[in-house]
């Protein structure tokens, strides 16, 4: 077989294999006259099926995404801007560092020509979910579940024509359909690829597929699962330190469902082949084969998007989507102790981002002195390129609907744990001679940085797009685990409680650099974790009630999967990074009532530099086919010190209360 056929092919080749052979095992056993000696081949034929239908609602009590072109605190704010002298000279004619002296009355005031948006509901989906067995034979059967989400998509939109102007035009760089029209909230759109998820239907406003869809073999120890499915290690809440074998899906609501759910909603599904084998009584043995897929991230301008708008992404899966990653895992369980261990060898699915050339050729304007400059330089005369050819090979284009400042470019660096003046010069140098001949140089310090960005977005006119790239790197995922169940006193908050330490090491791993250079951060990173749980009785009128305590600690990175090197930026300084890595702490309860009608619930996210999240929720079943949630998500990044040095801040927009009402057939 050719080493390089694609892995969807391998894959649907080895599950045809195996139902074909499985069937076969089950064969009754013929007669010498050629009769079946018992039934038909499928006389254990069974079919089941079941479903729910539910509508979701988020209304909002927080402020708008500021990652989108209508949340960005910008718009409407008059910002003043001070170019630099690209190379001033001292008195004696001696040379001074690029743009450390002001371009004196060059300078001007620029305001984001975008309207806020104000907005009600963070979200408003309808979810249908169909999920069914089909029994072949006591041994083999077909399990799938069908997903189906719709949003209306009735939000404070942003309509890329509003920006639309006559010296710079419209947005010309990315997928039209990301960049160029009304906000695209489940298509996932990768260069080269016509459907990065093979199970997947999806439209501006809708999304169908299949979470599971495998064929599954029992046969006493032995538990065969090939097709698309899941692989769920772990089991804490938020925190995933051995559960990594699937990337997550954040466009339908980031990571804000009930922490009880433990992303059963967000792992992305792939193609796959696990099997697990009861080696005896105490050692479970549980290995996998699948198809790569990424994480996904929201779309530009969509509700929980992540990656500010003003910047065009260019997603490179497709060089990788015919890759495969395998693991394995031991679980075994003696008396009160368990004991775990796995290795995986996978590519990362939240990938690195890296700048990237923009390919768009569009001249700068001619309606500012630092444009009309250049243009009378680079006219495209005589073999001369114009400023449009020059600025294609570089990382910006000339549109609207960018970066308009120096302070927006440095205040959103900070946000998303960028260094703004490492990131310009990165921008510069690794796109060379380009840059260079539009008179941009490497500056050392924070002013001089400043005066060289508002020197670029005057000369862009309408500010200026950044281009990014998205890549993919296989790494290795070496874990384990120890469990303990402490016996004591019958009743007691000792007696029953379980104790799991867990650690993950994945040397080499590549990070951001937080100057989005292509020289990625490569480092190893260790994730542990500390959880306490059990299930105690409070009074004898009531079940118990399940509480869980977490700790994690995360030596590079943050729960985001974020290099710590970008940490401490704001709207004055570059960051700094922090160090000793990074500390969270995880308190939640689940209280049922009886008859399981009434069901409290409750979860808590705290990072010790000074971000804290809290989850209240009721849920309310008051027969078998209809149950209601109402869950309250409270975040706030700004505790205490720099809300750019803890990892909540990031999603302090999407305070809310989610209704959720489910209909079960």
């Amino acid at each position: 077989m050719n080493s390089k056929m694609p892995a969807i092919r391998l894959i649907a080749a080895a599950a045809l294999v195996f139902a074909a052979n499985a069937a076969h095992a089950q064969e009754p056993d013929q007669s010498g006259d050629g009769s079946a000696a018992g039934g038909g081949l499928f006389s254990d034929f069974d079919f089941s099926w079941g479903g729910f239908i539910r509508p979701e609602v988020a209304i909002t009590l927080g402020g708008e995404n500021p990652n989108n072109q209508r949340g960005n605190p910008f718009n409407g704010v008059a910002t003043a801007r001070q170019p630099g002298v690209p190379q001033p000279v001292d008195a004696l004619g001696g040379l001074l560092p690029p743009f450390s002296v002001p371009a004196v009355g060059l300078g001007d005031t620029v305001t984001r020509p975008i309207t806020p948006a104000n907005n009600f509901f963070n979200l408003h989906l309808l979810r249908v979910e169909l999920e069914g067995a089909m029994k072949f034979t006591p041994s083999l059967k077909l399990v799938g579940r069908l997903r189906a989400t719709f949003d209306s998509g009735n939000y404070s939109d942003f309509n890329p024509q509003s920006v639309v102007n006559a010296d710079t035009g419209g947005i010309s760089g990315g997928d039209p359909t990301l960049y160029g029209g009304d906000p695209n909230f489940f298509e996932y759109q990768v260069a080269g690829l016509k459907r990065p998820n093979p199970l997947e239907i999806a439209g501006p406003n809708y999304l169908v597929y299949f979470p599971a869809l495998f064929l599954d073999y029992q046969e006493g120890p032995l538990n065969v699962r090939i097709g698309n499915q899941q692989i769920a290690w772990g089991q804490a809440l938020f925190f995933r330190v051995l559960d990594v074998v699937n990337g997550l899906d954040l466009r339908r609501h980031l990571i804000l469902d009930s922490a009880q759910e433990e992303f059963a909603d967000e792992r992305v599904p792939s193609l796959a082949l696990r099997v697990n084998y009861q080696l005896n009584d105490e050692i479970l043995f549980d290995a996998f084969v699948q198809k790569f897929q990424p994480t996904i991230f929201g779309n530009p301008n969509t509700q929980y998007n992540l990656i500010p708008a003003q910047f065009t992404v260019r997603d490179n899966y497709g060089q990788v989507n015919d890759k495969l990653s395998y693991g394995l895992r031991f679980k075994g369980n003696f008396g009160q102790w368990g004991a775990q261990a796995i290795f995986a060898s996978r590519y990362n699915p939240d990938g690195v981002f890296r700048w990237n050339a923009s390919g768009v050729n569009k001249n700068l304007p001619n309606n500012n002195p630092f444009g009309l400059t250049l243009n009378t330089l680079y006219s495209g005369i005589g073999g001369l390129p114009t400023t449009g050819d020059i600025l294609a090979q570089t990382p910006f284009e000339a549109s609207p609907g960018g970066v308009y400042s120096a302070a927006e470019f440095c205040g959103y660096a900070a946000i998303v744990r960028l260094n703004c003046v490492t990131g310009l010069n990165a921008a510069i140098n690794e796109f060379e001679p380009a840059t260079g001949q539009l008179l941009a140089s490497p500056v050392d310090n924070y002013a001089d940085a400043l005066r060289q960005l508002d020197t670029f977005f005057i000369a862009g006119g309408d500010g200026l797009r950044g281009h990014i790239a998205r890549e993919y790197f296989r790494e290795y995922n070496i874990g384990g685990g120890v469990s303990y169940v402490v016996e004591g006193e019958p009743g007691s908050l000792l007696d029953q409680l379980i104790i799991n330490v867990e650690s993950t090491y994945t040397p080499d791993r590549r990070f951001t650099n937080p100057s989005l250079s292509r020289d990625y951060i490569k480092e190893g990173n260790l994730v542990s974790a500390l959880v306490m749980e059990k299930y105690q009785r409070f009074s004898n009128t009531i079940p118990a009630t399940y509480m869980v305590l977490q700790y994690m600690h995360r030596t590079k990175d943050d729960i985001f999967g974020r290099s710590l090197k970008g940490y401490g930026g704001s709207d004055t300084r570059e960051a700094q990074g922090v160090k000793g890595g990074s500390d969270y702490v995880v308190f939640a309860f689940q209280q049922p009532f009886p008859q399981a009608i009434w069901r409290i619930d409750f979860a808590s996210l705290y990072d010790v530099r000074g971000g804290l999240l809290l989850q209240p929720g009721i849920r309310w079943k008051p027969n078998g086919n209809i149950t209601a949630d109402i869950n309250y998500t409270y975040i706030n990044g700004r505790v205490y010190g720099n809300p750019n040095n803890n990892a909540l801040s990031t999603i302090g927009f999407a305070d809310e209360i989610t209704f959720r009402v489910g209909y079960q057939f």
